[in-house]
């Protein structure tokens, strides 16, 4: 479960909790009914507000975590890419190209599985 899906729980089971309490406290006490019916659409009103900026933000944030991570697999690329050229004009040997080329791919390879899981929790 992802963080989108436990807020979403966490808001629905305390909107039915509150939605409870509103009519337990509505049929023992209607003199004030009126009064609490008000507080509660006030406090619904204020809670569905909360909780869409919450989740506006935690999609926001995914995004430019997706974006943050495809820009470094780039730049990775680009390094490995000027290494190879160093080790064609003869500026670094055999075993130092091959040992770096393995590095810059392992850590684009992570970058890869970490932008594919994020974008299959969209």
């Amino acid at each position: 479960m992802n963080q989108q899906e436990r807020a979403i729980l966490i808001w629905s089971v305390f909107f039915v909790i509150s939605g409870i309490v509103f009519i337990i406290a509505f049929f023992y006490s209607p003199l004030i009914g009126t009064l609490v019916t008000t507080a509660y659409i006030m406090l619904y009103i204020g809670l569905s507000a909360a909780f869409m900026i919450v989740f506006r933000e935690i999609a926001g944030i995914k995004k430019d975590t997706l974006t943050v991570l495809k820009d470094r697999k780039e730049e990775l690329q680009e390094v490995k890419d000027a290494l190879k050229g160093k080790f064609y004009r003869k500026k670094i040997d055999n075993d130092s190209y091959r040992r770096m080329a393995e590095d810059y791919e392992k850590r684009i390879t992570e970058i890869e599985v970490k932008i594919r899981r994020l974008e299959r929790n969209k």
